[in-house]
């Protein structure tokens, strides 16, 4: 095929400034618009912001390997889109395999011959231009099914028979104005092609094309598309318009591998049921649900038994569902759509509701429709499907309001989707108004709480922790709090996992480590004691695989100066679970400076003991919530004196936490342990507080029960 009249652009990706620079200079000789980039985010940015026709991509590079650039493109980009060849060494052999896999088009070896190199760029450059000329001869718009002509001056509009038996009924008469058009589109659409078409008349585009939703003479929306030309005088003005109707309803709507229709079709049912709802004086009559079915595992199922098979498992999910709707008393004006890969959506109305007289949809209905869909899904499958590797959830949204839209309650099914995934295989669960409050609520929290640790909103607490047989105060427990612009002081529950999830945690455990060490040391130095008083700082996961735990950590040390062993840092089993061997390392370099480990919520996890093989901790903290039930629960009480009695043979401390009674106090005492804490003794409080306890402590102990309360 002939070349392009305008040079093809190429982008040269080389770390290696001579490299990347020669190979540009050669090529621009043979007639090629070259452009470089020393890497892949730099050419990442070219990328976004201008066009190529080929990529020239190394593949060893520092700060983005050639292999993940070429990963992210073929996310945005097709084979044919942007072709990719890439460059390596002759020792790459196993890169090359790599880089065919993920979408690269061809390769080079270095050092690049270029007889070689220019042969491959023109084949893969001539390659896609067919390739988009096949395909823009595939995807073009279908046969008119009808044509239609306007004569601007005298306003008269002429339209074909079938064009009149599409649009009217047959006692119908069609004028001979736009209007028999205009006034058939959807008002969704009716501004958008009234614009369209008067820049068209206007001049300012040269044809016109318009996509959109027509109502026919069965008194239902299609999808159509409207083309027109013109014919224009000397000056440009329109004298002629003609122009046609094709009906695309089936492309836009349909699934081509289930047969069912899709999200396009989803939006324009629940268009048309709102539209003929009767409006009677009061609210809509809309009692609807949508429930939104995710074939969990899907992705693991294609990668596995290939893509064939996944397609056959979806075709058979479809039909079950099909099934199952039709026999099910909502069958009537539901709807059953594939809106995603692996994923299905139910739009139906509330059995019954129109004789009922009511307007919102019952939960129950929910419920039973849910389970029915859940039983078909979840029956045996047989042959290459009967695999186990899958399993399905659902989401389901209410119209629990009379102005709710189907966006609206698609957004609370994907909500209620994630919490069944949440409650395990096959399951389903109904949105709420109190899930979705929540999930504002939480958003909000995110997104105020990425601003907490910089606006210096958050604040140190400290609860003491005790001596149990003396009641003398030996150190506090340094737990944060958020003091939020307006909804003032929130406790820990209110954001750590967000901080965890966000991954704000790390400067936001950062801070409270630093802050506590800062004020330990001005106790230390007001209040001497000895031993000196300690300090407890909770570490988290993310801390803990952060690399620059241990240079802050000595950091800190440094400057406060407080002696290493009276801060001790605390976490829970589930800290280190997943990754033992780098836990064990940092922690191993955390106690060389001193520091000392706490095992936080001890005997609450399934893998205690084997934490204490591969991770030496200096003390344990018993869990407040075999403390609580001590009095009551012999099994509690037999789990505390084996703590205790394992922290012993251990040579480890032991700290109860949650103690609340004198009873759990004397128990606690009876057994052999040393030091707790809990709300018998004081509450978490502010800084100012907590050092008066500390001056009362050391002239008049035991704590007096102001603070207490």
């Amino acid at each position: 095929m002939p070349l392009p009249e305008q040079p093809n652009r190429l982008l040269v990706v080389d770390d290696d400034f001579a490299s990347r620079t020669a190979l540009s200079k050669r090529l621009k000789g043979r007639g090629y618009t070259v452009d470089t980039a020393d890497g892949g985010v730099a050419a990442l940015d070219k990328i976004l912001h201008d066009h190529y026709d080929l990529i020239l991509l190394d593949e060893r590079m520092p700060e983005m390997s050639g292999l993940d650039l070429l990963r992210l493109l073929r996310a945005t980009h097709s084979e044919t889109d942007l072709p990719v060849i890439m460059v390596t060494g002759v020792d790459d052999k196993s890169s090359i395999v790599d880089a065919l896999h993920e979408g690269a088009n061809d390769y080079v070896i270095k050092p690049v011959e270029m007889p070689e190199i220019l042969a491959r760029i023109q084949t893969q450059l001539t390659r896609a231009a067919r390739t988009r000329l096949k395909g823009s001869d595939t995807e073009r718009d279908p046969p008119a099914d009808a044509f239609w002509e306007w004569d601007p001056i005298s306003g008269v509009a002429q339209f074909t028979r079938p064009w009149k038996e599409m649009v009217a009924s047959a006692h119908q008469e069609i004028g001979t104005g736009l209007n028999e058009w205009f006034d058939r589109v959807h008002p969704q659409h009716l501004l958008e092609v009234r614009g369209d078409f008067q820049e068209f008349v206007d001049g300012a585009i040269p044809e016109f094309r318009s996509e959109h939703r027509l109502r026919l003479s069965t008194g239902q929306y299609r999808w159509v598309i409207f083309r027109a030309g013109a014919i224009r005088n000397s000056e440009g003005q329109v004298v002629r318009v003609s122009g046609s109707l094709t009906d695309i309803d089936r492309r836009k709507t349909i699934d081509p591998l289930t047969g069912l229709g899709n999200r396009q079709h989803l939006h324009d049912s629940m268009s048309s049921a709102l539209a003929a709802a009767p409006e009677a004086g009061e609210a809509r009559l809309h009692a609807w649900m949508v429930l939104l079915v995710d074939v969990d595992g899907f992705h693991n199922f294609n990668a596995s038994f290939g893509r064939a098979a996944g397609d056959r498992l979806l075709v058979c999910f479809a039909e079950r569902l099909r099934s199952a709707l039709a026999a099910s008393p909502f069958s009537e004006g539901s709807t059953l759509v594939r809106c995603g890969g692996d994923e299905f959506a139910v739009l139906a109305p509330c059995a019954g509701s129109a004789e009922a007289g009511c307007n919102i949809v019952d939960a129950r209905h929910a419920e039973v429709l849910a389970e029915l869909l859940q039983a078909a899904l979840s029956q045996s499958r047989t042959g290459e499907e009967d695999t186990g590797h899958v399993s399905t959830h659902i989401g389901v949204a209410l119209s629990d309001t009379p102005a709710v839209t189907l966006d609206q309650m698609l957004m609370d099914a994907e909500l209620a989707l994630k919490v069944a995934r949440a409650d395990g295989p096959h399951g389903w669960h109904v949105s709420t108004s109190a899930l979705r409050e929540h999930t504002r609520l939480r958003a909000a929290t995110t997104r105020d709480f990425r601003h907490a640790v910089d606006r210096h909103q958050l604040v140190a607490f400290y609860q003491p922790q005790m001596d149990l047989l003396t009641r003398k105060l030996v150190g506090f427990e340094a737990l944060m709090r958020w003091r939020h612009p307006e909804r003032g002081l929130l406790p820990p529950s209110e954001f750590i996992d967000i901080a965890e999830e966000t991954g704000m945690i790390v400067a936001a455990g950062e801070w409270i480590l630093r802050d506590a060490c800062c004020q330990l040391r001005l106790w230390q130095d007001q209040f001497p004691s000895h031993p000196p008083l300690i300090m407890s700082v909770n570490l988290s996961p993310r801390q803990l695989s952060n690399p620059n735990l241990l240079p802050r950590l000595h950091q800190i040390l440094e400057e406060t100066g407080i002696p290493p062993t009276s801060l001790h840092l605390e976490l829970t089993e589930s800290c280190a679970m997943d990754e033992t061997e780098a836990a064990r390392d940092v922690l191993t370099a955390i106690r060389a400076t001193g520091v000392h480990l706490n095992l936080d919520d001890f005997g609450t996890g399934y893998a205690s003991l084997a934490y204490l093989k591969v991770i030496h901790f200096d003390a344990l903290k018993i869990d407040r919530s075999f403390v609580s039930r001590m009095e009551s629960d012999e099994e509690s009480f037999a789990i505390i004196k084996t703590i205790l009695g394992l922290a012993q043979e251990l040579r480890m401390d032991v700290v109860a936490e949650g103690i609340e009674t004198e009873v759990q106090l004397q128990h606690l005492i009876n057994l052999g342990c040393k030091c707790g804490q809990g709300f018998y003794f004081a509450k978490p409080v502010d800084a100012h507080i907590a050092g008066e306890m500390l001056r009362w402590s050391a002239q008049h102990p035991p704590m007096p029960e102001l603070f207490v309360a």
